[in-house]
């Protein structure tokens, strides 16, 4: 009743901080991070507060941490934030929620977070959406993960938005969506025509090899991390490329072997 805050920049500065934050943690995705500059430029320019954008889509191929970088974003925000994740099944019953007098009433994932954090805009990511497909109940009622997300990424709609289990009315046009895909072309049109969608590339060799060496911090012997961050350039040419787990898994192999015998 009494309202709810809301996290993220409220000065120029804080603009520029966030932007740069995300930057130097994940340069390869330079391009998303500038955006959210500009659009959070104009957010604040315009007298308002709180960390604010467009829904997006990150489409790209799996292991450049869109994930990742979403979550990041959240937490530089001071913002909460959920993940669904599609891939492992989740449905357009955990965005919207269900009514009681179903087995399965419970609110949807984004009216939770707003109730028990009391903050207006957490960020939701929504993971591998291009999988998202039709699932029906044991009683013949179907649910498209997509479809519910329609009326929530716009935000007229979402401003006015009747959650079917508290029966209230609720303001979700702050919620921050974050979309991620491997193939965007696979993601139904009306969900692509209301967000950003982003065609990223993978690691080039540079980038690849720059997070190892910030996440190595400079351990182990010069031998040793001129043979990893060859494997990793060669690794990032090739057709398949190469992942930040697989970078992080060296990263590990590195520092064990650079600690010191305790036995």
């Amino acid at each position: 009743k009494a309202g709810a805050a809301l996290s993220g920049p409220a000065t120029r500065d804080e603009v520029y901080q966030l932007a740069a934050d995300l930057h130097a943690e994940s340069p390869w995705m330079r391009e998303v991070s500038a955006w959210i500059m500009r659009q959070m430029l104009a957010h604040v320019d315009a007298g308002n507060s709180g960390l604010a954008m467009p829904p997006v889509i990150l489409s790209g191929p799996p292991g450049i941490g869109k994930s990742h970088f979403a979550r990041r974003l959240a937490e530089l925000a001071g913002a909460p934030s959920r993940l669904s994740d599609v891939g492992s099944g989740s449905a357009g019953f955990r965005i919207t929620g269900v009514e009681k007098g179903w087995s399965s009433a419970q609110a949807g994932i984004p009216v939770e977070t707003i109730l028990s954090t009391q903050v207006a805009n957490p960020v939701m990511v929504v993971d591998e959406v291009d999988k998202a497909g039709t699932m029906r109940s044991r009683k013949g009622a179907s649910t498209s993960l997509a479809t519910s997300l329609l009326p929530l990424l716009d935000p007229g709609t979402a401003a006015r938005f009747e959650c079917p289990f508290h029966r209230l009315r609720f303001d979700m046009s702050r919620v921050i969506w974050i979309m991620t895909a491997n193939d965007a072309d696979l993601i139904p049109a009306p969900l692509r025509d209301r967000a950003h969608v982003f065609h990223l590339a993978g690691l080039s060799a540079e980038d690849a090899v720059d997070h190892f060496e910030r996440t190595t911090a400079g351990c182990g012997d010069k031998a040793e991390r001129d043979a990893c961050r060859a494997f990793i350039a060669r690794m990032a040419q090739t057709r398949r490329g190469i992942g930040l787990r697989q970078i992080r898994q060296l990263a590990g192999a590195l520092r064990s072997s650079a600690a010191p015998n305790m036995h």
